[in-house]
Formats: C-alpha cells, sequence, structure tokens
C-alpha cells in the first residue's frame, strides 16, 4: 500500500492517484484539506522501531507497517483555509501545527520509500548551499556571486559584460522566482537588494534540460526556448516553450542518479543546460517537481514510474 498526501485536485497529486489506478497499486489518499478529520498515532518500539496507525474520515484505520511508500507534496499550512466560514480558532491552529509537525517528523524515519524526506528536501531551502552540494557530487555549476552589495553586484555584471557573457539573477531561498536577465536599468534599482540578498549567475549559454529521477530510472526532457525563465516563456516572449522527451547520454543520466542519491532524493527535478561543446551545467535539484508540466507536454510516464517505485518496484519497464 502507499500514501499520497497532499491536495488530490492538485496536478502532480492527481495523476499520481491516477496512475496507481492504472497498475491497480492499493493507496490511500491524506487529503491535506481535510487534515482536522485525520488521526496520527506513533509509538516507538524498542525492539521494532516506530509504530502507528493513522485513522481517516471514514474511520478506517491504516496501519502504518504495511505503507511501503510515500509521495508527499504538501503545502505549508498555516495558508490553508479554516475550516466553515469563519476564522481559525486557536485550537484548530495547534492541532493542525501538532498534526503537521508529528506527520513530518515521521516521513523523516519510516522504514519504507519516502517520496522526499523533509529533512533531505531542506537542502534546497538555501540555493548556495544545495549548489555547493552538487558541485561535490560531480557536477559543474554556474559562476555565482551572492551578495547585499550593490557596487560588488555592478562589479561582478561589468567584469561577465567584458567578458562577453550576460548575467541573471534570482532568489536565494526555495521560494519561487522568476528568473531574469539583469540589464542596464536595474542598476537604479540595485539599492534595493541591500535589505534582500540576491543571487547573480553569468549566463550560461546552452540548452535546457530537465531530468525527473524516480529511484534509479530517469525522464529527460529537452527545452527549446528564446525567454530566460522558459516556465514563464509566453510572458517573458511571447511564445510557450517546446518541450520534447530525450534520451540522455549514458554518463549524464548516471550523474543525474548519483546525484538524487547524493542528496537523498530519490524522486528529484534536475535542472541542466547543455552548452554548446556539450558540457552539462547544474542550476539545482528541485526536491518537490510539478513534474505533471514535463508528463503533459511529453508523455512521459513519470507518474507511474513513481508509484511503482513506491509499491517497491525498480523494473524499467
Amino acid at each position: 500500500m502507499i500514501l499520497i498526501a497532499g491536495i488530490p485536485s492538485e496536478a502532480p497529486v492527481a495523476l499520481a492517484i491516477d496512475a496507481a489506478e492504472e497498475w491497480g497499486i492499493a493507496y490511500v489518499v491524506l487529503d491535506q484539506r481535510a487534515h482536522r478529520d485525520w488521526d496520527l498515532t506513533l509509538n516507538l518500539d524498542p525492539h521494532s522501531g516506530w509504530r502507528g496507525a493513522m485513522t481517516g474520515p471514514d474511520g478506517g484505520a491504516v496501519d502504518l507497517d504495511e505503507v511501503t511508500g510515500i509521495y508527499t507534496r504538501m503545502m505549508d499550512h498555516h495558508f490553508l483555509p479554516a475550516p466553515g466560514d469563519g476564522p481559525a480558532r486557536p485550537g484548530d491552529l495547534a492541532r493542525a501545527d501538532s498534526f503537521h509537525h508529528l506527520f513530518h517528523a515521521w516521513l523523516d524515519v519510516a522504514q519504507c520509500r519516502i517520496a522526499n524526506r523533509p529533512r533531505a528536501m531542506m537542502s534546497n531551502m538555501s540555493k548556495s548551499y544545495q549548489a555547493g552540494l552538487i558541485a561535490r557530487l560531480g557536477f559543474a555549476i554556474p559562476e555565482t556571486l551572492i551578495t547585499n552589495d550593490p557596487d560588488a553586484a555592478i562589479a561582478f555584471v561589468d567584469r561577465c559584460a567584458a567578458e562577453g557573457d550576460e548575467v541573471i539573477y534570482k532568489s536565494v531561498s526555495g521560494a519561487r522566482s522568476i528568473v531574469q536577465s539583469f540589464a542596464q536599468s536595474d542598476k537604479a534599482r540595485l539599492g534595493r537588494i541591500r535589505w534582500c540578498p540576491t543571487q547573480f549567475q553569468r549566463k550560461v549559454r546552452g540548452t535546457d534540460y530537465r531530468v525527473h529521477v524516480v529511484g534509479g530510472r530517469v525522464f529527460g526532457t529537452r527545452i527549446e526556448s528564446a525567454a530566460t525563465d522558459y516556465r514563464y516563456a509566453a510572458r517573458q516572449t511571447g511564445e510557450a516553450a517546446a518541450l520534447e522527451a530525450t534520451e540522455l547520454p549514458g554518463r549524464v543520466a548516471e550523474a543525474c542518479v548519483a546525484l538524487a542519491a547524493g542528496l537523498d532524493l530519490p524522486f528529484t527535478g534536475v535542472d541542466l543546460r547543455r552548452t554548446p561543446n556539450g558540457d552539462y551545467v547544474c542550476f539545482e535539484a528541485n526536491p518537490c517537481p510539478a513534474f505533471s508540466y514535463y508528463e503533459d507536454h511529453t508523455g512521459a510516464p513519470i507518474s507511474r514510474a513513481l508509484v511503482r517505485w513506491l509499491a517497491g518496484d525498480d523494473c524499467a519497464d
């Protein structure tokens, strides 16, 4: 049995549920919007470790020992709507905190396959920290400056320009941001970074690739777009990005699997760019990838591979 935790109407969660149905894999859905209707009990047995059960709104209990894998895509519960039409009561908030803290603590110690453990996902909360791990695990990374000093930022931009390269900028944290190319007009706004350290990178020329790693399997997507951030290509260029499933060179596929293993992220979205000379530069490893965007555009069976891996199936077909 696998456990799927999140909001069922969100596309990645919905695809995972559909894939479990398609393959006849027993599953339970923890609808995060209905977390108030769930109870979670954990006990630490000195001989067998953590034991426990979850009881859903229908009163049925799920023995946690029977769960072979968990796909979790839960949002920050503080942004969930309050029950009913009125404001949340202090007791509701306290229970929500307790439930989510206990659930995430269990994910870190559960003896089953997890996509992904919260402690491992934290590496993406600091882009610079994760970039250091990525470099140690063998991938090239872009030349990067993180600063709140406008003069340092200008010096970096000017040096890159003198060497024929553009600079892009984006957030330092795990919060999603739209990657932008640095323009001369941005120099007048640089004073703002004194209160918001920002990541500046030498722009890497080449073609974007998103690689989804599921256990030992890889699903490559080649992206053609003139946008700085292909996720927002229509907004930036007026034309949507073109996505195509592609087979990666063996060494690159193996490096992505090794990267995911090194980060303890068995299900991850690795963002690469292939340079004109054939090298691959890694931007980040997304620990909670919105894979539905890529699956919808390419037909890659990412959701099927995910639920089969959670069920204990390592087959490559």
